[in-house]
C-alpha cells in the first residue's frame, strides 16, 4: 500500500475520462487515457501537402497510454524549466493527476459574474504568459483558452496532448500557438470587442518579433483560405467564423506594414527629389 492507493480507488470507481477529486486535502484533476484516434487527420495531411503549409500537419499525440506517458514527460520537463504548468501529482500507464490550477480562461470568460475589466485583465495576463513562453524558445501546442487556467494570481498552461514539435520547427510551433490563441479570442468575445485588439497588442509588444512577423506573413500567404472563410462566414459554424476573424485581423497587420513601406518609399523619393533640386 502506498500514498496513491486512495487516488487509484477514486479513479477505478468512475469511467469518466477527466474529473476532479480530493487527494491529501487538495483538489486534483485526473485525466485518463483516450483510445479514440483523431478524425480528419488525413485531411490535414492532404492540405499540408498541397498548400506546402506545415501548420496543417496533424499534431495529435498517439492515442491511449502512450499519449499519457508522453504528456507526463512533457509536464515534468516544462516544470523543471519553471514554465507555468500544473504540478504533476502522480502518473501511471493510463492516467495522470494534476494539482488544481484554477478555472480555465474559458470558464472565466463565460461566467456572468466576470466583468469586462476582469476579462481584459485575464486575457492580457494570458498574452503575457504566451509571449514569455515564446521568448524562452518553447511552445504549448494548442493554447486554446480552455487550455489555460487562472487561479487569481497566475496563468498556467494545461493539456499537452498535442506537440507540434514532432513535425514542425520551434518557430513554426510558436506561429501555430499564436494563431490558435487569436482564434480562441473570437470564440468567447464579440468580434468587435476592443479587448481582442488590446490582447493581441500586448502579445506583439512582449513576444519575439520574428514570431510575430512570421505569423502575419504566413497568414498573408493564406489568401485562398481567407477568401473561402469570408464567403462561408454567413452560413458556416463558429470555427469557420473564428478562423475568418483571426485571418482578417492578422492580415490587417500585414496591410499596415505595406502601407508604412509605401509611405517610406514615397517620402524617400520626395526627399531625394527635394535634395536634387537644392543641389541643382
Amino acid at each position: 500500500m502506498d500514498r496513491f492507493d486512495s487516488l487509484r480507488r477514486q479513479i477505478n470507481a468512475t469511467q469518466t475520462r477527466t474529473f476532479s477529486c480530493q487527494f491529501e486535502g487538495r483538489k486534483v484533476w485526473v485525466k485518463r487515457a483516450e483510445f479514440v484516434q483523431p478524425r480528419w487527420s488525413w485531411l490535414g495531411k492532404l492540405l499540408s501537402r498541397f498548400s506546402k503549409n506545415p501548420l496543417f500537419i496533424p499534431t495529435q499525440a498517439a492515442a491511449g497510454p502512450e499519449a499519457i506517458v508522453d504528456e507526463a514527460k512533457r509536464l515534468r520537463y516544462l516544470c523543471a524549466l519553471d514554465v507555468p504548468v500544473p504540478e504533476l501529482i502522480a502518473a501511471e500507464d493510463d492516467w495522470l493527476a494534476l494539482a488544481d490550477a484554477g478555472p480555465s480562461l474559458k470558464s472565466w470568460l463565460l461566467a456572468a459574474a466576470t466583468s469586462d475589466s476582469e476579462k481584459k485583465q485575464l486575457l492580457l495576463a494570458a498574452a503575457e504568459a504566451l509571449a514569455a513562453l515564446h521568448q524562452s524558445g518553447r511552445w504549448h501546442g494548442r493554447p486554446a483558452l480552455r487550455d489555460m487556467a487562472w487561479d487569481g494570481k497566475k496563468i498556467r498552461f494545461l493539456d499537452f496532448e498535442e506537440d507540434p514539435g514532432r513535425v514542425m520547427t520551434p518557430a513554426q510551433c510558436q506561429v501555430r500557438d499564436l494563431l490558435v490563441f487569436v482564434h480562441g479570442l473570437y470564440r468567447y468575445l464579440p468580434a468587435n470587442s476592443p479587448i481582442i485588439a488590446d490582447t493581441i497588442a500586448r502579445y506583439k509588444q512582449l513576444a519575439p518579433m520574428a514570431v510575430w512577423q512570421q505569423s502575419v506573413q504566413l497568414v498573408d500567404s493564406m489568401w485562398l483560405l481567407y477568401r473561402l472563410t469570408q464567403l462561408l462566414t454567413p452560413v458556416a459554424g463558429k470555427d469557420v467564423r473564428q478562423a475568418y476573424y483571426m485571418l482578417r485581423t492578422l492580415r490587417s497587420e500585414q496591410a499596415k506594414r505595406r502601407s508604412r513601406i509605401r509611405w517610406l518609399i514615397i517620402t524617400s523619393l520626395g526627399l531625394c527629389f527635394t535634395l536634387a533640386n537644392h543641389i541643382d
